[in-house]
């Protein structure tokens, strides 16, 4: 099957490789941020205001039930400019970056078993409504997990006034969140060694929702998401055909009392399952809980998981969403 190299990426992220990261304030982290253990406070926010989900309709022309793929694919896109280069800082940081005129917070966390040469996932991580970079990393908790084969990106939201200043992502098409994870994977990519095939992100609730318009504003560059929770509807997440790029693999996941949440994780599943070639029918996958659709292209794999409890982060989370990233070679 032929497929996409995204040159145009490739020859940014050389020029990028050369320059130095002027402006750029970086704090090592002399130790781990606190971690609260995992709770609807770490996320949860107050639930989106749900709508009639709308049919999905199969893309037309960039990918769907016929089984063909679309343009602009996140995977033969080879390693990145950073793999040049025979050293990389390794540890946790804390590191903030300039966005349309404002400073946004994120941890970057590289494994003490990376090695300078040889490509690594990245993950991109999303916390939830008022939740911060720090929880996100203690919520997910996938670095143990992952081991020395990814590095983690933990960028935080902008405090917004409609939700009592709580930080939350903003998903609307063009929004500076957008940027800013451009400019996080153009930045990891020129100082390390990454396998650009192998770009996830994952996310809870207002974080899930971010992370499943990624995959889709984004599908030419993220591999594959594991939203957990994505609150909305037809409004907030706005999946259609001819909206989206690429093709992405997809894992998520919903409590199953999590009734406030139930129609936006179902408009993203529905929606994806249909981009990606898969069939109504699913079969049971470990963990338990977890179903895999059936028919889908052999690229875009999609996994449906519900656990018992409300709005949290999961018990299998961690160990149920590095099994599908490790998954993509």
């Amino acid at each position: 099957m032929p497929r996409l190299v995204n040159a145009s990426f490739a020859l940014f992220a050389l020029v990028v490789a050369c320059s130095s990261e002027d402006g750029e304030r970086i704090v090592p982290s002399a130790a781990d941020p606190g971690a609260p253990a995992p709770s609807e406070a770490d996320g949860g926010g107050s639930p989106e205001a749900d709508g009639a989900a709308p049919p999905v309709t199969p893309p037309s022309g960039d990918g769907g039930s016929d089984g063909s793929a679309p343009p602009g694919k996140s995977y033969d896109q080879g390693p990145s400019a950073g793999c040049a280069k025979t050293t990389g800082a390794t540890g946790l940081q804390t590191r903030t970056k300039s966005i349309g005129g404002k400073t946004r917070d994120y941890l970057r966390f590289i494994p003490a078993g990376y090695t300078p040469g040889k490509p690594v996932a990245v993950v991109l991580g999303f916390h939830g409504s008022g939740g911060t970079a720090a929880k996100a990393r203690a919520t997910f908790d996938l670095e143990a997990e992952a081991g020395s084969g990814a590095i983690f990106i933990y960028p935080q939201g902008l405090p917004d006034p409609a939700f009592d200043g709580d930080n939350r992502w903003d998903p609307t098409k063009g929004s500076d969140d957008y940027q800013l994870v451009d400019a996080l994977i153009a930045e990891v990519e020129a100082s390390h060694c990454v396998d650009r095939d192998r770009i996830f992100a994952v996310g809870f609730s207002n974080g899930a929702r971010m992370t499943s318009m990624l995959g889709c504003y984004r599908g030419d560059r993220i591999r594959a998401i594991a939203p957990v929770a994505p609150g909305g509807n037809a409004t907030t997440l706005p999946l259609a055909s001819g909206a989206c790029t690429g093709e992405v693999g997809i894992w998520e996941g919903l409590g199953t009392a999590d009734a406030d949440h139930e129609q936006g994780a179902t408009l993203v599943r529905d929606y994806y399952r249909t981009a990606n070639g898969c069939a109504a029918t699913r079969t049971a996958t470990t963990p338990a809980g977890c179903e895999r659709y059936d028919g889908c292209r052999a690229e875009v794999p999609s996994v449906w998981c519900t656990y018992p409890g409300g709005h949290a982060w999961p018990a299998i989370g961690a160990a149920a969403v590095w099994s599908f990233f490790s998954s993509f070679k």
